[in-house]
Order: structure tokens, then sequence, then C-alpha cells
């Protein structure tokens, strides 16, 4: 975005501000609008919005299987480690059938393929005296193979239930919840006794019991304007605030500027993320933030208030006073922020630029005097 650009939106948005000059407290009885002097000075621009604290890093622990929940060993605010046992699920009917149906394939499984090492070494044993064939010994070590095949898929099926924290034992199945990494318990989805669902019984389900996060580093992310983004970049500071804690401050930076933008509230923005420098302070996870980016700036600038500027058939012109009488100048404006605006030409320091138009504080001021 060009910086006459984002004048014009600045123009748009922008309230009086600035009080009168020297000039204007000279002569404020004999002019009906207001004036300031050319000064040089400072313009920086800052990016204020709003924005949601989250770790860095977190995970959400889902159930694997369907139940009931029996135990919940922690609640938020707890510190885990990893393989800590955090809840006790007991199986619906359904994976509690499916689990014994997984028991009872073994143990059949098992059984045939005993039976079939017994056949397969008898008929080995046969073969010199001529009792049996050859080619007879060999589809009995051939079915024999297969049993012990068998036995393995149904023990690798039990394998992988186990892996998901489920416990066969021979008088009560259950699953246990285990936090998958180390951190601060922020979020406890359930209490004992409620229902829950499998992450594999629905597209993308399963019930969120826990979320666990690593609050040793957090960030904020902030939907910053499209109109705004290009006064953002990587590496500009930026401060925080809390409305709970207006007296406390907190510095980050901006860490990423993404490179599309998303539609909110029929705007659109850009989610740009921004890391926690420092101590953390105030600053909690779920929290709205207050962000202020410091952006773009020029230091000893010639510049004029943003209202002394006003569009002529799309180009910025002031109203300078040459003799007392306001001339209408074609300005080359730079870098603008609420207050101020950068003038590259067209007028020089020490100049006096009206606040108003003068054409029609003139008219105002006659219908009043009438």
């Amino acid at each position: 975005m060009q910086a006459s650009d984002s004048l014009l939106l600045v123009l748009a948005m922008a309230v009086p501000a600035i009080g009168c000059g020297s000039d204007a407290a000279a002569a404020g009885d004999e002019r009906p609008y207001r004036v300031a002097a050319v000064e040089r000075g400072d313009v920086e621009v800052f990016v204020e919005e709003t924005g949601l604290v989250e770790p860095e890093r977190q995970i959400v622990v889902k159930s694997p299987i369907s139940g009931v929940v029996s135990r919940l060993l922690v609640r938020e605010g707890a510190r885990v480690r990893e393989g800590q046992v955090l809840a006790r699920i007991i199986p619906d009917i359904a994976q509690a059938n499916s689990l014994a149906r997984l028991r009872s394939d073994i143990a059949a499984a098992r059984i045939a393929r005993d039976r079939a090492r017994s056949e397969s070494e008898r008929a080995t044993a046969l073969v010199p005296t001529g009792g049996i064939t050859r080619e007879e010994a060999e589809l009995k070590q051939a079915s024999w193979q297969q049993a012990e095949n068998a036995l393995q898929v149904a023990e690798e099926q039990l394998r992988l239930v186990q892996l998901s924290g489920v416990t066969a034992g021979d008088s009560a199945q259950y699953a246990v919840i285990t936090a998958p990494t180390s951190g601060v318990v922020i979020l406890r989805g359930v209490e004992e006794g409620e229902t829950v669902v499998g992450g594999t019984s629905t597209f993308g389900g399963g019930t969120e019991l826990f979320t666990i996060a690593d609050l040793s580093a957090l960030r904020v992310k902030a939907a910053v304007n499209e109109v705004d983004i290009g006064k953002v970049a990587e590496g500009d500071s930026v401060s925080l605030t809390l409305d709970a804690f207006p007296g406390d401050t907190v510095r980050g930076v901006v860490r990423l500027v993404p490179p599309a933008a998303r539609q909110q509230d029929r705007v659109r923005v850009f989610d740009v993320e921004v890391a926690v420098r420092g101590d953390f302070g105030v600053l909690r996870p779920g929290m709205t933030a207050n962000v202020r980016i410091a952006g773009p700036a020029r230091t000893g600038v010639v510049r004029i208030p943003v209202e002394s500027v006003f569009l002529s058939e799309g180009q910025p012109v002031v109203h300078v006073l040459r003799a007392g009488t306001p001339e209408r100048i074609p300005v080359e404006l730079g870098l603008g922020d609420l207050t101020w605006v950068e003038v590259l030409g067209g007028v020089e320091v020490g100049d006096t630029v009206a606040l108003e138009d003068p054409v029609a504080a003139a008219e105002r001021a006659a219908r009043v005097s009438r």
C-alpha cells in the first residue's frame, strides 16, 4: 500500500485534534477558521487491535473409545508429566463386546496354531518310515504357518487397541488415558459419569477430555484489518496490555504476517502472530489483549496536521495563508498517522495552513451573523 493511499484512509478517520497555532492566536478573531503552522517533527504509525493470548504449544487429549468416564485424576491448573494417568474410561457395550471378541479370537487362533504344529511335527516324523508322503508333510507344515499367521493378526489387533490405552482384564475392561506430553492442564472438558465418544467412531470426532499446554512460551494472535496490514512487518515491536491491568505492559515482537487474509464479520483480516518476550506478567491463555504495534516512523520531517489536508479531484491539497489570503496548494505527502502527516513537497516549515476549508468556514460564519 502506497503512503498516499494510507493517508486517504487516515483522513477519513481523523477527528479535529490540533489546536490553533501562534498565527491563529494573533488573528483568531478575524478568521472564521482555525490555522496551524507547518513544523518539523516526528511521524510514527501505530496499529492498534485486540488479540487472543494462547500457548505456543498445546495438545488436546481425546478419548480413544466410547464409554463412560469412571475416574478423573487431574483438574485445571494441574502440572502433569508425560505418561501420567489422567483418567479412566469404561467402554460401552459395543466396544466391550468387540474387545471380548478379540480375546476370543486370539484364544481360538492359539488352539488352531498348536494343533497345526502338532500335526506338522507328527507328519514330518512319519516321512522316513513311509507312513506319509513328503508332499502331505509339506501341506501340514503350510497349514501350521497359516495358523501362526492368523494368531499374529489377532494379537496385532489387540495390540493396536491396547496402544490406545484400553486394558483388557479378566473381570473388567477400561481405557487408561495418559498425558502425551508434559505441561499444565488448562482445560478439562468432562466430569466423572459423563458419556464420551471415541475418536475413531466419528470423522474428526472424539470427546475432548483435556487440553495440556506448555506455558513457558506464549503468543498473541491479532486480527489486523487489511487496510492496516501494509503498516505491519515482521520484527516490529509490540506493546501488550489488558483492560483488567491497565498499568502492566508486556513486550512482544511481530513474528509472522500471514500471506493470506480471512473473512471476519464481512471484513478481511490478517491473523498477525506476536511472540511475547521476557516476563509474561499478567498474561494468561484465553485472555484478550490490547495489541499496539509500532509501525514505520519518520523523525525530523516536515509535517502538518492531518485535518489540514483536503482532497481536490482525488489529489491532496492544503490551504496556505499568503499575505493573509488562503491559497490552495497541491502537496506531496509521505507517512501519516492519525494526527500528523509528512509533507514531501508543496509547503515549507513556517508556512501557515488552514485546518478547515476557508470558503465553507466563511459561508458558515456569514449565515450565523445574519
